[in-house]
């Protein structure tokens, strides 16, 4: 952490403590006097270190995902066939844990502003993300191709899963891969 400047590290401490309203409430329905007050700060404060709220989920979710990352790293030396890894990658949007769920809850909004107000930050963001995990994908089944197809897919049925009630994310992501890697096979 010695690395950090003091303003990463008070831009990072507002973000995280912005967690619970951004999943409770969304994004659309917080203002930035409620982020202001959540973080014990005054509202011209938050201007000091970020642009505005997409700027906050922005950065709130670059924190969580250098935790899962470093998470995902753990979880994918225990993890002993293709199937397993790949379920692995993709726990941010199947797992139970209550960290992963906060988390799979913020990276909902971060889609929403993909989706609707996306910066030149953001894309660049989201694109590097998505080829660093098409790479992991890669090196698990040794295919670019299908790689990209499984990220793409999972990610979309994520968002399909937020717009339909009655949608088994978990059962679509284990059957998809499961006979995406049978077919690779046969």
């Amino acid at each position: 952490m010695e690395n950090k400047s003091k303003k990463e590290i008070k831009r990072k401490s507002i973000a995280t403590s912005c967690c619970d309203i951004f999943t409770k409430n969304g994004f659309h329905n917080i203002s930035i006097s409620q982020i202001a007050l959540t973080a014990g700060i005054g509202k011209g404060t938050i201007y000091e270190y970020f642009k505005n709220k997409e700027d906050i989920v922005f950065e709130l979710m670059s924190c969580l995902q250098e935790n899962y990352d470093e998470e995902f790293q753990h979880n994918l030396k225990v993890a002993i066939t293709p199937y397993d890894k790949i379920l692995t990658l993709f726990s941010i949007f199947i797992s139970k844990n209550e960290n992963i769920k906060v988390q799979r809850a913020i990276y909902k909004q971060f889609l929403i502003i993909c989706l609707t107000q996306p910066s030149d930050e953001i894309k660049v963001y989201n694109t590097n993300l998505r080829k660093k995990y098409i790479i992991i994908l890669d090196e698990i089944i040794e295919n670019i191709n299908l790689s990209t197809k499984i990220y793409d897919s999972v990610v979309g049925f994520f968002v399909a899963s937020n717009s339909l009630v009655t949608y088994d994310l978990e059962t679509t992501i284990k059957d998809f891969i499961k006979n995406e890697l049978d077919n690779k096979e046969g």
